[in-house]
C-alpha cells in the first residue's frame, strides 16, 4: 500500500510577531519529510491553515490513502464541520485549489483526523517543535 499521513502546527508568537509552520510527512508510518518555514506579520490561524496548505502541496505522486492530521479546531471544523471560513479567505481559496488538485491527481479521498495538542502524540509534538523553531528564525 501507499499509505501517507500528513501531520501538521502551526505557532505565532505576538511578542516577535512571527509565525511558523511545522510538517511531517509519514508514508506507510516511516518518515519522509520534516519541514518548517518562518513568517512575519501573521497570525496563529493562519499559520495552522498554511502548514495544512503547504502539506498538501507535498504530495505530487499517486497514493492510496492519505491523512493530514492537525490540532487546529479552527482548521478542521471549517474543512469538516461546515464552519463558516470569515477570515483568511485568501488562505481557504488556496486551501480549496489544492485540495482540489490533490484530489483529482493523486489520491481519491483524504481524510482529516484531529489531535490534542501538547500531549502525547509524537508527530504532532515533533510539529510543534518545528513550527515553534521556525518563530524563533531571523
Amino acid at each position: 500500500m501507499n499509505n501517507y499521513t500528513i501531520y501538521t502546527d502551526g505557532a505565532y508568537s505576538p511578542s516577535r510577531n512571527k509565525g511558523g509552520i511545522g510538517i511531517v510527512i509519514l508514508k506507510d508510518d516511516k518518515i519522509v519529510l520534516e519541514y518548517s518555514k518562518s513568517y512575519n506579520n501573521t497570525t496563529n490561524n493562519r499559520m495552522e491553515l498554511t502548514a495544512v496548505i503547504m502539506g498538501l502541496s507535498c504530495i505530487k505522486n499517486k497514493i492510496d490513502n492519505l491523512t493530514v492530521i492537525s490540532d487546529s479546531q479552527y482548521v478542521l471544523g471549517c474543512i469538516t464541520k461546515g464552519w463558516e471560513r470569515k477570515k483568511n479567505k485568501d488562505l481557504w481559496e488556496k486551501f480549496d485549489i489544492v485540495e482540489s488538485q490533490v484530489l483529482s491527481n493523486y489520491c481519491k479521498t483524504i481524510h482529516y483526523d484531529w489531535t490534542k495538542g501538547h500531549s502525547n502524540n509524537e508527530f504532532n509534538n515533533k510539529c510543534d517543535k518545528l513550527a515553534v523553531d521556525a518563530t524563533n528564525l531571523l
